[in-house]
C-alpha cells in the first residue's frame, strides 16, 4: 500500500495511527503530532461478499504495518449507535444496561468516552469479535466514538455569543446533528442519509424540536459540504445565520471532521508539552546560573 516518502515506518514510534471504522468501509490516517507536513489519509471500501470482521482481517493482511509500535493508536467508530450520559448519573458497572436501555438491538462490546468539556460520557458499542481482533493486532489501541471526538470542539465553539447553536456534520452517508445553548448540550443524534431529502428533513425537524430561532440562532455546517450544496442552499433560505466551516484547504480531498479535529488536538498537546519543557529548561538554566554566581561570590 502506497505511503508518502516522508513517512518512515522504521521509526513508527514518531507517528500516530488513526483507524476509522464505518459500516461499509475502513480508513486510516498516519500523522506526526510534531510535524504538520506529515499527514496521510487513505480509505478502503469493504467487499459486500465478506462480513465486517472478514473485511477487517483482509485489510490487516494487505496492510502489514498496522501492528507496529506507533506513538499512539486511535480507533474511531462511526455509527449512530451511541448515547450520552451526564457524569452525575454514570456508573461504569451499569454502562451496558444504560446503553441497552437507550439503544435498540443486541449490543456488542460497550465502550465509553468521558468528555470533560461537557461532564458527560458517550457510550457506544463495537462488535465483540472486531474489538477482540483489534486489541490483539494493534499496539495498545484507544477506542473512540466519532461523536466523542466532535463534542469538545462543538461545546466551546462560539459558546459565549448568547445564541443557540446547531452543528451539522455531513459524513459517511449520515448526518450528525448536535445542539447547544452556551456550553449546555441540548441534543445529539446521528441519522442515515440515503435519500435526497433525508438531511433537510432531519435538520429542520431537530431545529423545530429544540425551538431554535430561524432569525437569531446559528446553524454551523461541517464535513463533506461539496456533496450537499443543494441542501445547504435550501437551508440558507430557511435559516438566516448559516456558517459553513472548512477545516482543509480547497485543493484537498474530503477528510472526515473527526480525524482533522483529532489531528489538531494532538498537535496542540505536543506544542503545549514542548512549551512546558522549554520553560522548565529555562528555569533550570537560571537556577544553575544563580548557584554559580552565589558560589563565585
Amino acid at each position: 500500500m502506497f505511503l508518502p516518502e516522508n513517512i518512515d515506518l522504521a521509526q513508527s514510534e514518531k507517528y500516530i495511527l488513526s483507524i476509522r471504522l464505518v459500516p461499509d468501509g475502513f480508513s486510516f490516517c498516519i500523522f506526526s503530532p510534531s510535524d504538520q507536513s506529515i499527514f496521510h489519509y487513505q480509505k478502503k471500501a469493504f467487499s459486500k461478499n465478506l462480513s465486517s470482521i472478514e473485511n477487517i482481517k483482509k485489510t490487516f493482511f494487505e496492510v502489514n504495518f498496522f501492528s507496529q509500535p506507533f506513538q499512539r493508536v486511535l480507533v474511531t467508530i462511526v455509527s449512530p449507535r451511541y448515547t450520552i450520559v451526564p457524569d452525575i448519573y454514570f456508573e461504569k458497572k451499569r454502562a451496558k444496561d444504560i446503553f441497552e436501555f437507550n439503544i435498540h438491538g443486541r449490543s456488542g462490546k460497550v465502550l465509553n468516552n468521558y468528555i470533560a468539556e461537557g461532564a458527560c460520557h458517550v457510550l457506544f458499542d463495537l462488535d465483540e469479535e472486531v474489538y477482540s481482533f483489534l486489541c490483539r493486532n494493534l499496539w495498545n489501541p484507544s477506542f473512540f466514538s466519532c461523536k466523542a471526538l466532535l463534542l469538545p470542539f462543538f461545546t466551546n465553539y462560539q459558546a459565549g455569543n448568547g445564541r443557540k447553536r446547531c452543528f451539522v456534520n455531513f459524513h459517511d452517508e449520515m448526518i450528525s446533528v448536535t445542539c447547544f445553548s452556551g456550553t449546555q448540550l441540548l441534543s445529539a443524534n446521528t441519522y442515515p442519509d440515503k435519500e435526497k431529502y433525508d438531511a433537510l428533513f432531519n435538520i429542520v425537524n431537530v431545529w423545530e424540536k429544540q425551538s431554535l430561532n430561524q432569525n437569531s440562532d446559528l446553524l454551523i455546517l461541517l464535513g463533506n459540504l461539496p456533496d450537499y450544496k443543494e441542501s445547504i442552499d435550501t437551508l440558507k433560505k430557511l435559516i438566516k445565520n448559516v456558517e459553513p466551516i472548512k477545516l482543509t484547504s480547497e485543493n484537498e480531498d474530503h477528510i472526515p471532521t473527526d480525524i482533522l479535529l483529532a489531528f489538531g488536538v494532538e498537535q496542540k498537546e505536543k506544542n503545549e508539552e514542548s512549551r512546558v519543557k522549554s520553560q522548565e529548561s529555562r528555569v533550570k538554566s537560571q537556577d544553575k546560573r544563580q548557584k554559580t554566581l552565589n558560589f563565585k561570590f
